[in-house]
Parts: C-alpha cells; sequence; structure tokens
C-alpha cells in the first residue's frame, strides 16, 4: 500500500500529508508465513504488530528474511517473537524533513505515526523521499544539503 506524494507537499510539512491509512496491522499471534502472505498481498514493505489494541511492535520483511536465513520455521515462529519493540514513531503534526531525520538516526525504513495512544499512519523511507526528491528539484535554489539544512544559493 504505497501512495505516491502529493504535488506541493514540502519537507516541512506536516508528516500526516503524506502518511497512509489505513495501516497494516497484524496480531501479535500470527505466524511469519501469515505477515509475509499480508506483506505480499498488500505490496507492504512492514506491518503494525498489535496486541490488546496497542501497538507493540513494527514486523518488515526485512526482519522475516533475517529470521528465514537463521532457518526459523515460518510457520512456528510468530509475529510477537521477532517483532521491533524499541519503536521509533512520530507525530502527525511532526514535519517530513524531521521525520526523515529521526528515520535516519534510527536505521528504520518504517516508522508508524502515533496520535495519543493511536496509531494515526505509517510512513516509509519512499514515502519522505518523493517529498524531499520533489522538493528538491523543483526549488532550484534552495539546496539540500546532507545533514537536511536547505541552503539558499543567490545568483546575483
Amino acid at each position: 500500500m504505497h501512495t505516491a506524494s502529493r504535488p506541493g507537499t514540502h519537507p516541512t510539512d506536516a508528516i500526516s500529508r503524506v502518511m497512509v491509512w489505513p495501516v497494516a496491522i497484524v496480531p501479535g499471534e500470527a505466524t511469519l508465513l501469515e505477515v509475509a502472505e499480508a506483506l505480499a498481498a498488500d505490496g507492504i514493505g512492514a506491518v503494525c504488530v498489535v496486541e490488546n489494541g496497542h501497538l507493540a511492535g513494527v514486523l518488515s520483511e526485512r526482519d522475516i528474511v533475517h529470521h528465514l536465513a537463521q532457518g526459523s520455521n515460518p510457520e512456528h515462529v510468530t509475529a510477537a517473537d521477532v517483532m521491533t519493540t524499541d519503536l521509533v514513531t512520530a507525530r502527525p503534526k511532526d514535519t517530513v524533513l524531521d521525520t526523515a531525520r529521526r528515520m535516519v538516526e534510527a536505521q528504520v525504513r518504517h516508522l508508524p505515526v502515533i496520535d495519543g495512544d493511536l496509531i494515526a499512519g505509517f510512513v516509509s523511507m519512499r514515502d519522505l523521499f518523493e517529498v524531499l526528491v520533489y522538493d528538491a528539484g523543483h526549488d532550484e535554489d534552495v539546496v539540500v544539503v546532507p545533514s537536511g539544512t536547505r541552503v539558499v544559493v543567490r545568483q546575483d
């Protein structure tokens, strides 16, 4: 489930402009096989794992591949067994650029957007990359350097 960025969305806009909703969720007791099937069916790279109605973790296709490569049986290992629980999240009002920086620093490719204790949406690096590249490509007098700082280039 991927949405293209909206034209006119900028790095300083709220992440709510690009987050995906509805969010793909699975229960903690879902097997890796079931999660892999859900990822493939929806064409997505990660799901939120929910336990007792609350976000408990995130499980990505990379997590599944890692465990399969170690010999795990996908019919016996559950989402709760392998999900990432040290969660990095964003709030709907966080900017695209701040969220992208948070993801780079945490080395994650998928991030839940949380509003209070509810899942408000989900973003991937692809979603953010489209906004950052679109903005940089259409604003020729502004350059975004690796630190994320926007530098205005004056042409005298």
